[in-house]
């Protein structure tokens, strides 16, 4: 393959998706007769139990990209696929998964055998010209040109933003149905299905080698993270660009709109499967009007749900523990609540305007407990399961109540909010 000085003519780097396009492409070898309990998941290209020999016969005459299923003299119901490449018959040890449907040589899962064969091909033959530019081009690139790193570093001059917190990709394995390219080195991502890696919070594509060097520089966007409930706190507010989630707002907003003076608010269950249907509606986007649900529990059951699913909890255990630690250290009311606001100061943006909004509303909630029966205390046993993470080995419950009923009759205790 050339040197790297033959990608300087555009952005996006095309060698690479010149040589899949010149990769040999699969020639099914036909049997002629009919074979006896033939697997239903093969087709023509199956040949039984015939010679090695004989397979490799066949394929050369064939030619390159010439393939065929043979069946294997070694143990029962196990496949061979001969594979003609390079000159060379290839041997591999052939699968299918009945659950999806799919065969599989390695890692990746394929819908039909042919399409299996023709990204083996791309895949051999790729390595076969470029080997040595694949083994250094995530060295050599730099990721300030990346086309990831100059989108964000322009976005970021345009809103005036400060830089953005240290945050991992998530990523997954990935198929894109049409040529894509490595937001990483700017090469081409070869192959057919799974060709590489995307964030899925933010859409960054690279291949898995690529993936190994990339910062931690995720910013989230929304049309990648589609669903409310159980995604992580900070990545639904940066991809949303909030500081609390919305469905938080609608729910606590509701509540003190019609369910302050409400017997047993938080206590009393409402109904799973239209709290249910409620998550299905806030993950697919809808604008769902919380003011026509009737029962005003099924409200406050939809934040408890909210909470409970969550990634991690909105304090985390390392805070937990420091913000614990701080409570116990002292009686004096003065000092409790230098030491508390401390610890807090651990939490991120997100949890810190999150927690402070519902501290401030489970206030409101505690003031009406003439009417409503739910006292700090009460709300705080109720909650503090789900707010805290307490680690594998769990604090005593009455030290989480108590932390939690000191946290909601103690205003402004969240610092920096």
């Amino acid at each position: 393959m050339d040197d790297d000085s033959s990608f300087h003519g555009g952005y996006w780097k095309q060698n690479l998706y010149l040589l899949q396009e010149k990769a040999p492409k699969p020639k099914a070898v036909l049997c002629k007769h009919r074979i006896v309990n033939k697997q239903p998941f093969y087709g023509s290209e199956y040949h039984g139990l015939i010679e090695r020999t004989d397979a490799e016969e066949m394929l050369r005459e064939v030619g390159e990209g010439a393939y065929l299923v043979r069946a294997s003299k070694r143990s029962a119901d196990a496949f061979t696929l001969c594979m003609f490449f390079d000159g060379n018959v290839l041997n591999y040890k052939l699968y299918f998964d009945n659950e999806i449907g799919s065969h599989y040589v390695g890692e990746k899962r394929f819908e039909t055998l042919d399409l299996l064969v023709a990204d083996g091909l791309i895949s051999m033959y790729v390595d076969k010209h470029a080997s040595d530019y694949i083994r250094k081009m995530a060295d050599e690139a730099i990721y300030e040109h990346s086309p990831y790193s100059q989108y964000h570093r322009h976005a970021e001059q345009l809103q005036k933003a400060k830089a953005p917190i240290a945050r991992c990709h998530n990523f997954v394995p990935y198929t894109w149905k049409m040529p894509h390219y490595c937001d990483y080195c700017r090469n081409f991502l070869w192959g057919l299905v799974q060709q590489g890696v995307r964030c899925g919070d933010c859409g960054f594509a690279a291949h898995k080698k690529c993936s190994d060097h990339a910062r931690h520089d995720c910013v989230p966007e929304a049309k990648y993270v589609k669903r409310m409930f159980a995604v992580d706190l900070t990545t639904l507010c940066i991809a949303h660009s909030v500081r609390i989630p919305p469905v938080f707002i609608k729910c606590i907003n509701e509540v003190e709109r019609r369910g302050l003076n409400v017997e047993g608010i938080y206590r009393v269950s409402g109904s799973h499967d239209q709290m249910e249907r409620l998550r299905r509606q806030f993950d697919m986007g809808q604008n769902v009007d919380l003011s026509l649900v009737e029962d005003i529990h099924t409200v406050a059951g939809l934040l408890k749900m909210y909470l409970r699913l969550l990634p991690q909890q909105l304090v985390p255990f390392s805070v937990f523990r420091s913000l614990l630690g701080a409570y116990s250290s002292t009686r004096i009311a003065r000092e409790r609540i230098k030491c508390c606001r401390k610890a807090l100061e651990d939490l991120n943006e997100c949890n810190a305007y999150t927690l402070n909004y519902l501290l401030l509303h489970l206030q409101k909630v505690s003031q009406n407990c003439s009417e409503n029966k739910m006292s700090a205390e009460n709300l705080a046993t109720i909650f503090s399961p789900t707010i805290f993470c307490t680690g594998s080995t769990p604090s005593l419950p009455q030290q989480q109540h108590m932390l939690l009923r000191f946290l909601i009759t103690t205003p402004s205790i969240v610092p920096y909010v």
